[in-house]
């Protein structure tokens, strides 16, 4: 289905500049849509996202969700993990075993970093039955996702220490976008799902090491968030705004994370006269719409 977007701000200024030649290539990216049941269920989900700072290079005061690009870490072999296997997660997804776990490990990561919500549980395997495991007092947890954030931990590492292992199977693949080649930054972004577990609080207070990239965050009925883009109140992207539109189509959480999805590959057009840019996207056809699952 062919959807016409609004040519974003900063994207509009790469057009004026000319498309380098080559074109920048995409960095693998991973992004976490965190969803909740609101207090009445059946009601349909919440979800996390955090507002960019302003002076951001890529998206500046755009409203997001939790993310960003794989540490070369993030690639260790030896991540303790629970869940599918990796080899199931790189059929899924369609990268070798190797690309898929590190993919996976940058999508926790980058949801801890930000939010403060680790995906992980007790690694029963784990050597040392005394190694500490959630919850943690807020300020070592902030410590760990300011280590993470400036790269001084690998999510591995973490998790040894804590005796936990990667939780894979909160995760649900969703959607790839890629950012438009006029864009002198560009990234192919990998979004995921995920229900935040039991216990766990999602918080932007201090949000170490992220301390210029955004400026809050908050649960957003996705329905609101996209009343209050239209107001003028919020800026989305166009990989945001269509995945809110997805989830505010969900009736409950159950049914979100059951839902089928097509994995084909999103790529952004700019198209349009000079006074009229706007961007053209090819967006995939699902086995399973929202809401009707």
């Amino acid at each position: 289905m062919l959807r016409r977007f609004p040519l974003p701000t900063d994207l509009r200024d790469a057009v004026e500049r000319g498309v380098p030649q080559p074109p920048a290539e995409p960095v693998t990216a991973a992004t976490v849509m965190l969803v909740r049941e609101p207090p009445l269920a059946g009601t349909g989900v919440e979800v996390w996202v955090l507002r960019r700072a302003d002076g951001l290079p890529a998206a500046p005061g755009a409203t997001a969700f939790p993310g960003g690009g794989l540490d070369e870490r993030d690639a260790d072999p030896d991540v303790p993990w629970r869940g599918a296997p990796v080899e199931g997660w790189g059929r899924r997804l369609g990268l070798p075993d190797e690309d898929a776990a590190a993919l996976l490990c940058a999508a926790v990561r980058e949801t801890y970093e930000e939010c403060g919500v680790l995906l992980a549980e007790v690694d029963d395997a784990a050597p040392d039955p005394g190694a500490t495991v959630l919850p943690v007092p807020a300020e070592d947890e902030d410590a760990e996702r300011a280590a993470l954030a400036r790269r001084e931990l690998a999510l591995s590492d973490l998790l040894r220490r804590r005796g936990l292992a990667l939780r894979s199977d909160l995760l649900r693949p969703w959607a790839r976008w890629t950012t438009p080649e006029p864009a002198a930054r560009r990234f192919d972004t990998w979004f995921f799902v995920a229900a935040v577990p039991a216990g766990a609080r999602a918080r932007h207070q201090g949000h170490p090491g992220h301390e210029q990239e955004a400026v809050e965050g908050a649960w957003w009925r996705p329905a609101a968030l996209l009343d209050a883009e239209a107001e003028g109140r919020v800026r989305l992207l166009p990989p945001t705004r269509v995945a809110l539109e997805e989830l505010a189509a969900a009736e409950d959480l159950a049914g979100l994370l059951g839902t089928r999805r097509s994995l084909e590959e999103v790529l952004p057009r700019v198209a349009g006269a000079p006074d009229d840019l706007h961007l053209l996207a090819d967006l995939p056809e699902h086995p399973d719409p929202v809401g009707l699952v």
